[in-house]
Parts: structure tokens; C-alpha cells; sequence
């Protein structure tokens, strides 16, 4: 399966429209259901990050936009609210129905673009999509990877294992530990043999080979156990 990422300026989408015009706003699609797209219009499900004023702002918005048929807001806390719209289709969307594309993941949308994960069952489809989409929308920047069909599957019967390495624990490395690694790595540590070593590190930080280290190890350790720990539960 071809997998790729694409930002996306999409000029009918009501979502885009949104950040475009709300700069602090970050919006999650978090589902879309197609079925009425033949009809001209899609239901979706979104999360908006922000405050009250925010919120404000964004119902006022939505309230008379053409392109939003209608919305409910279905939950609503301090920093987000869950929304469902029904909006016109777009043809970006109408696209990746039409080619059998594969969502991965959610919808991002801020600054103005939405970042879309598809799936496509060959490099065909993959190709159609892009001129497609370029006849009507912008696509500011993509990555594509070929990817074995049993990885994507096997990733996503380890969904929940992956994503608790990527949020609990890789996500308790400090700003500090992460730094120091972007260093060594680029600077050449981890090779063999070694470009640099921790009296260089310590210099081009300004910390002591002491914090160099301890600073190194612990970071290590935490991605190595994690990293085990990982591979535990998906090889079980």
C-alpha cells in the first residue's frame, strides 16, 4: 500500500475555512461518513481546541456559512467541543471516495490547510488522487511511502500499544534529554566509529560531562526499556 501524507488547502471545505480565518484554532475531524456524497453533502465529526471565546467565534462563523447545511454541538468542556456538521461535499473528499483511498488516521486542520493520512491500493490511485485534487485544491506538501499491506496491519492490531509508547512513554522524555540526542546523533555519536564523544558534547551544551552523561543514559534507558516493552506486547 502506498501511504501519504498531504496538507492540503482545500477551497470548499468549511473546516479549512474555519482556521484559515480563526489563526488560534486547531480543529480534529475525528470521523467523516460518506454515504449521502453522491447527494452533495457528507456528515462529519470534529474536536475544536480552544476557549470560550473561541467557541464563540466559531458558531458565529459556522451560523450562517453556506457551505455548513447544519451542526450540533454534541459535547462541550473548558478547552474543546465535539461537533457534528453536515456540510457540502468537498471535492477533495469526493475524490478519495471515488479512488478507494483509505483514511489512517484523523483530519488536522490549522493554519489555513488539513492534513490527510490515505492509504491507496496502488500507485495509480496514488497518482489520480494528486492530479485530481490539484485541478481544484492546493496540496502544499506530501510524503508518500510504500508500505507492506501486513505492517499497516499489524500496526493496527497493535493500535493501542503503539500509542501508549508514543504518549506515556517516549512522551516522558524532557526537552533537555531530547536535545541532547538530536546532538549526539547529528553530531555523529552513534556511529562507528564515533565522530564525537561526551567531552565535545559537554563543550558544545556548556553542561558537565557528568550532566552529559547522566543525561544520555537516562534517555536511553527510557527509549530501550520502552522500545522493549513495546515489542513484548505486540510479539505476545
Amino acid at each position: 500500500m502506498y501511504v501519504a501524507v498531504f496538507d492540503i488547502v482545500q477551497y470548499d471545505c468549511p473546516v479549512v475555512w474555519l482556521v484559515e480565518h480563526l489563526k488560534d484554532i486547531k480543529i480534529i475531524v475525528t470521523g467523516a461518513n460518506v454515504a449521502e456524497i453522491s447527494r452533495g453533502y457528507e456528515k462529519i465529526y470534529v474536536v475544536i481546541l480552544g476557549d470560550n471565546d473561541t467557541f464563540s467565534k466559531v458558531l458565529e462563523k459556522i451560523r450562517n456559512y453556506r457551505l455548513v447545511r447544519n451542526y450540533e454541538v454534541i459535547q462541550k468542556k473548558k478547552d474543546f467541543i465535539k461537533m457534528q456538521m453536515n456540510i457540502a461535499k468537498t471535492k477533495t473528499m469526493e475524490a478519495s471516495v471515488f479512488l478507494d483511498a483509505v483514511p489512517l488516521a484523523p483530519w488536522i486542520a490549522k493554519e489555513g490547510y488539513e492534513r490527510w493520512s490515505l492509504g491507496f491500493h496502488n500507485k495509480k490511485l496514488l497518482n489520480e488522487f494528486i492530479r485530481k485534487v490539484s485541478e481544484f485544491d492546493y496540496i502544499e506538501k506530501s510524503r508518500v511511502e510504500k508500505i507492506p499491506d501486513e505492517l499497516i496491519a499489524e500496526f493496527s492490531m497493535n493500535y493501542m500499544s503503539a500509542l501508549n509508547l508514543l504518549t506515556t512513554e517516549l512522551n516522558k522524555l524532557t526537552d533537555k534529554q531530547l536535545n541532547l540526542l538530536r546532538l549526539a546523533l547529528e553530531s555523529g555519536y552513534y556511529e562507528w566509529p564515533r565522530k564525537t564523544n561526551i567531552v565535545e558534547l559537554s563543550e558544545e551544551l556548556g553542561i558537565s560531562r557528568a550532566a552529559v552523561t547522566k543525561l544520555l543514559r537516562r534517555a536511553e534507558k527510557r527509549i530501550i526499556s520502552s522500545m522493549l516493552k513495546y515489542m513484548s506486547k505486540t510479539s505476545a
